[in-house]
């Protein structure tokens, strides 16, 4: 290897390297003699990505290419600040695809990683000398051993492991997985509750339906859990999915029950390989039924069915993930940087992690957690200042002459944007609660503003009533200031339409 030929690329010029047919094919000869790679690091996600995210990322790969071959290449990205612009001494720089991208590392042939990550590395810091370099997930401790040869490189890295659970088709305990008692219980279940059907997603249009669709149930979840809506802060998901589809890179399949949808599940596919890295969602309607431990049960079935070797079900200790895993092992996230508070940070997040976990706790349960302290402390802020806004008289509004009442909306509960009351992250968590408690919500938004929702529980003892006509108990009302003046027509309007209501 020449390291005259080591070189970095940036910004639009990676872009039109790759729309080089020449550049292109020897890229793909790369990937396919290379080792311990996987489908991120494919020419067709790499140009893809890059293409659909240059408003959020500035490309940046470093490569070896001679005359006649190109013998290495690490393909990175840029993270842009809010004006489009990067900070060129503080960078914060990512493997490609960040977080779309499960597994991030670098084309090299083999025996060839320490001459060329060593060079490339090096010129990276030199154009941008404080940077931070974080590889998300490196799939293979092989990959690393070029730092132990090289003690420059591993004083200046910090790696941190993450334990991967898998459903391996050849290893011996595969098999005992479905025979599990309790998985055996859930699928009973479900298959005693409806009609059930898999279904796999092989045409684009279809796939543009399906992810319209489970985007919500999606967002609905993320909410609830994390105060995050990735359709809103991830717009860019989509098109890119969309991209990847048309390239046979997703593997997209539903769980049905009575020709409704409660589960789905986006993962990456190479030649064996399976990852449970796009989306995995489940309709909450359907949560007592189980559908996404019970997709995964019926998806390893038929990914072994279709010759793939291995269902990877991706680090993140989610004890889901360990009760349909046959095997597990080990991948890495790589940090390189000269800044020693933040190496330091990093060594410290590494002891704390394992720290967790040797008590029990799932680091990412911890995390959440602490989200959630500083979320009461902003309320209780937030609180004072809605007393002053209401105390000056700001509480009231106008809406339109016609109350719609919906049933079940959940676009309409993503659309809670209300200042004065509960805070978005409460009432979304509160509301997937109910909806998955079996309450049914009435409810009514205008101009992508939830105005009002109200919650019933069907009553199962119909004792003294009438066995056709459905019971049901007020179980909560919210109304926007907005609205809160024709609070009696909408309590009357919900009162109406109650015995319509089924279960």
């Amino acid at each position: 290897m020449n390291q005259e030929n080591i070189r970095l690329v940036e910004g639009d010029a990676v872009l039109q390297l790759l729309e080089d047919p020449v550049f292109f094919e020897r890229l793909s000869n790369l990937y396919e003699e290379s080792t311990e790679t996987t489908i991120f690091q494919s020419p067709g996600f790499i140009r893809s990505w890059y293409l659909i995210k240059i408003s959020e990322f500035v490309p940046l790969i470093a490569i070896d290419q001679s005359n006649s071959s190109l013998e290495a290449a690490v393909f990175l990205a840029i993270k842009r600040e809010s004006s489009g612009q990067i900070k060129k001494s503080h960078a914060k720089i990512v493997g490609l695809g960040e977080y779309d991208a499960e597994y991030q590392t670098w084309l090299v042939r083999e025996g060839k990683e320490e001459s060329f990550l060593s060079k490339a590395f090096d010129l990276i810091l030199q154009n941008h000398p404080k940077c931070k370099l974080v590889f998300r997930f490196i799939p293979s401790a092989k990959s690393l051993t070029w730092l132990d040869e090289n003690p420059k490189w591993n004083k200046l890295s910090v790696v941190q492991p993450y334990r991967r659970p898998l459903m391996q088709m050849s290893h011996p305990d595969f098999r005992s997985v479905f025979k599990k008692r309790h998985l055996k219980a859930k699928y009973n279940r479900f298959v005693k509750a409806g009609k059930m059907e898999f279904e796999e997603i092989t045409e684009i249009n279809r796939f543009i339906e399906v992810y319209d669709e489970v985007m919500i149930l999606y967002d609905f979840r993320q909410g609830a859990l994390f105060n995050k809506t990735p359709s809103t802060s991830n717009p860019l998901r989509r098109p890119l999915f969309i991209s990847l589809f048309e390239q046979n890179i997703l593997q997209v399949s539903v769980l049905k029950l009575d020709d409704v949808i409660t589960s789905c599940i986006i993962g990456m596919k190479s030649k064996i390989w399976v990852h449970l890295s796009g989306l995995v969602t489940y309709s909450p309607f359907y949560s007592k039924h189980s559908p996404g431990l019970v997709h995964l049960f019926v998806l390893g079935k038929y990914l072994e069915k279709q010759g793939f070797e291995y269902f990877d079900l991706t680090p993140g200790d989610d004890g889901y993930k360990e009760r349909m895993a046959s095997n597990a092992d080990e991948v890495y996230e790589l940090t390189i940087c000269k800044d020693p508070v933040f190496k330091s940070k990093r060594k410290l997040r590494k002891k704390l992690h394992a720290f967790l976990l040797s008590k029990g706790i799932r680091p990412m349960t911890f995390n959440v957690k602490v989200q959630l302290s500083k979320h009461l402390i902003k309320l209780k802020l937030n609180h004072l200042k809605n007393r002053i806004f209401l105390s000056m008289g700001h509480q009231s509004g106008s809406t339109s002459e016609s109350i719609q009442l919906e049933k079940n909306n959940i676009q309409h509960l993503l659309a809670y944007d209300d200042h004065l009351g509960t805070s978005r992250w409460d009432f979304l968590s509160d509301a997937f609660k109910r909806v998955e408690a079996g309450e049914i919500c009435l409810s009514w938004a205008e101009e992508r503003r939830l105005l009002v929702s109200i919650w019933f529980q069907e009553i199962n003892d119909k004792t003294n009533k009438n066995e056709d006509e459905p019971a049901f108990i007020h179980k909560g009302t919210y109304i926007h200031p907005k609205a809160l003046s024709r609070k009696e027509e909408i309590m009357e309007i919900a009162s109406s339409i109650l015995p319509s209501l089924g279960p």
